[in-house]
């Protein structure tokens, strides 16, 4: 950990980095801790830019001396406002106000009740000191007391400063405590202060870009806690200190909110167990959980990514010098089981995510999280069924979008999760575009990935995005091998297929994928949108042509196969793009929606089924005649061949082939299907 904030120090807290970026709203974090000393946290502070507009908010200890490592000059600050006024978020505004004073420049003082009468206590105690100094320069107190207007803010309000937009609203704390909203255009950012739940918050954050907020029930690096408490997980439960949130309070606050960051900060101890506490968040928010460092300055300017919605950064992840060729073998064991339900017709897939071969090196410079075990329970369909409908892993279409499932799991227990939740970004406002996700396996895209293919997500879950290297180093590439299941039920195998697909005495080969390189250049202006040749970094830079390969849109097909010698559909990994499938010919199991339910830690009894039934279909029950028709009955004659046949249908065709004359008719399949 201490590596890590190391290396985010370096590409985040170099210094003058926050005087660099002054054309969009940036917040930089000038002390992330609490009221106990420490040499790695200052006291709570926090620096609010825009152009030349400077707003600094709280003034603990060690404030001044981070303000002088960013390259702020105190005479240079236009606001000093205070969200409350316990020791810990005031300590240094006497001198650092003294200072503003000297410098002459024109500011404004603000704050909830008592914030008035500290400044006047300052003249009352410094006044004598504050002359002396003052008249070395030819001024007096009556010369710079014009310069700034100090205020107690009361009620909900807006005001500028500069050209940034001051919004504030109380909050629940021990004292009068305000929470502030910066707005510049379509930029925002909130700091709440100390706070237990309030309702107000998530009205003044409502889609805010950054909430920076008080890190209550966080968990420490290393702790002794062998379990998240309640209050941590749950729904909002009552806050007995009423003086700071807990995880599920802050969680909540900003899913209500709908905020796209949620930053913590005010730290008890230095170093964070990121993985427990951001698995914790988990229970209300999805989005980007952030932890706050001193002299970290927001927006990062580096990726943040989020798989499984566990979001992390990587640093020059799309530079190719960062490699991770190490074969380690890890002291943890793979456990995995594979058990048929067929009563709920279900296969059960139990896991601790552990693979079963070496790995590479972690953490690393471009994966900076160390592999743990997981607690992973699966459950998906036994007899799948194609639908009428493809679904994708990507939330706006086959090549495009957010990630919205995890494809599949190994048959060591680890998950297939092809997309990576990386965009182009715009040059200009560092804003993703979603229509253009970076393609994790491209040579230009590095995620610190080992030679697996696979890397690590902070909570400390193992994963791969294209072809598992040393789980399929044993395969027998004279045979078909099954190498996982995807999320909706159906077989995945590793590259080799029959040659005929329907004839498991023909010939084995390597089947080839249906997608190839676009010819051209991108469409976009190198800006909002990529410009330069298709090269294969982004998913779009590929497109499905029928018929130049194997294989379907969703890299599979129908055919016979070891596992299933009746036939039936299957996916195919192959070692060149998509490898795992970026899409589903059957319905994915709610367990591998991306933010979904399929991380159920510590689940013991299998899932019901989705009591929604695919079309024509009701659970444990035989799919309709009609749906089977549509998707059968190649020559539209309403029965279905043997040759038509698909799947279980063509296993048991002539159990239910009643009159043995080489159809199925609806009458047979209804009268099979009676109890």
């Amino acid at each position: 950990m201490a590596k890590y904030f190391a290396v985010l120090l370096l590409f985040l807290g170099s210094q003058g980095f926050a005087q660099k970026i002054t054309e969009h709203l940036t917040a930089t974090i000038i002390g992330s801790g609490s009221p106990k000393y420490s040499t790695e946290r200052s006291g709570p502070s926090v620096l609010i830019s825009y152009k030349k507009t400077q707003i600094l908010v709280d003034m603990g200890n060690g404030t001044q001396a981070n303000l002088n490592k960013n390259n702020t000059k105190i005479k240079g600050i236009d606001g000093f406002l205070f969200t409350h006024h316990h020791l810990d978020h005031n300590e240094e505004f006497a001198p650092i106000f003294i200072q503003s004073l000297l410098g002459g420049n024109k500011s404004i003082v603000a704050g909830p009740k008592q914030t008035t009468g500290i400044v006047d206590h300052i003249f009352g105690i410094y006044e004598e000191d504050i002359e002396y100094r003052l008249s070395r320069s030819g001024r007096g107190l009556k010369d710079v007391k014009p310069n700034f207007d100090a205020k107690n803010l009361t009620g909900t309000a807006s005001f500028f400063i500069g050209d940034v937009r001051v919004t504030y609203t109380p909050v629940h704390h021990t004292i009068a405590t305000l929470a502030y909203r910066f707005d510049v255009g379509k930029e925002s950012i909130v700091i709440s202060g100390d706070l237990t739940y309030s309702e107000s918050l998530p009205i003044l954050a409502k889609d805010a870009d950054y909430l920076i907020i008080d890190s209550g029930g966080a968990i420490e690096l290393d702790s002794k806690r062998n379990a998240i408490p309640a209050r941590n997980t749950g729904n909002r439960t009552p806050n007995k200190e009423k003086a700071h949130v807990n995880l599920a309070e802050s969680a909540l606050m900003a899913k209500e909110a709908n905020v796209k960051n949620l930053v913590l900060t005010h730290f008890n101890f230095d170093q964070v167990d990121e993985a427990a506490t951001t698995s914790a968040l988990r229970a209300h928010y999805t989005g980007t959980v952030l932890y706050a460092h001193d002299l970290m300055t927001l927006p990062l300017q580096q990726e943040v990514h989020s798989h499984d919605g566990v979001s992390h950064a990587h640093h020059n992840e799309h530079l190719p010098e960062i490699k991770n060729s190490s074969k380690e073998t890890l002291s943890l064991k793979n456990k995995v089981s594979i058990t048929e339900d067929k009563q709920h017709d279900l296969r059960i897939i139990k896991s601790n995510a552990i693979p079963n071969h070496t790995v590479g090196l972690f953490p690393t410079k471009g994966n900076p999280n160390k592999i743990a075990e997981q607690q992973k329970v699966y459950t998906l369909d036994l007899t799948p069924e194609l639908a009428s409908n493809i679904t994708y892993v990507y939330d706006l279409g086959i090549d495009r979008g957010k990630p919205s499932y995890v494809f599949g799991v190994a048959i060591n227990g680890v998950k297939f999760e092809p997309s990576a939740n990386e965009y182009f970004k715009n040059k200009e406002t560092n804003q993703p575009n979603y229509e253009w996700p970076l393609e994790p396996l491209s040579d230009e895209v590095n995620l610190g990935e080992d030679y697996n293919n696979a890397h690590v997500q902070p909570n400390g879950e193992y994963h791969y995005h294209g072809t598992p290297t040393g789980l399929v180093a044993t395969f027998d590439s004279n045979k078909m091998t099954l190498v996982g299941w995807a999320a909706d039920g159906f077989p995945m195998y590793y590259k080799m297929g029959y040659q005929d697909p329907m004839n498991p005495a023909s010939e084995v080969v390597q089947l080839k994928s249906s997608y190839v390189l676009k010819r051209g250049e991108r469409p976009g202006d190198g800006i909002s949108a990529p410009n330069g040749a298709y090269s294969g970094k982004y998913v779009r830079d590929y497109e499905y042509h029928i018929g130049s390969g194997d294989l379907d849109e969703c890299n599979g097909r129908t055919g016979v196969t070891p596992e299933f010698p009746g036939g039936t559909y299957y996916y195919v990994v192959s070692d060149e793009f998509p490898s795992a499938s970026r899409c589903f010919k059957g319905t994915p199991s709610d367990d591998f929606e991306i933010g979904g339910g399929r991380n159920r830690t510590g689940q013991n009894q299998p899932q019901k089924k989705n009591p929604q039934p695919a079309e024509g279909r009701t659970s444990n029950r035989a799919p309709s005649f009609t749906d089977l028709l549509k998707r059968m009955d190649f020559n539209q004659d309403k029965k279905i061949s043997e040759s038509e046949a698909q799947g279980n249908l063509k296993e048991n065709f002539k159990n239910r082939d009643r009159n043995k004359d080489g159809y199925i008719t609806e009458e047979e399949m209804t009268r099979n299907s009676r109890p």
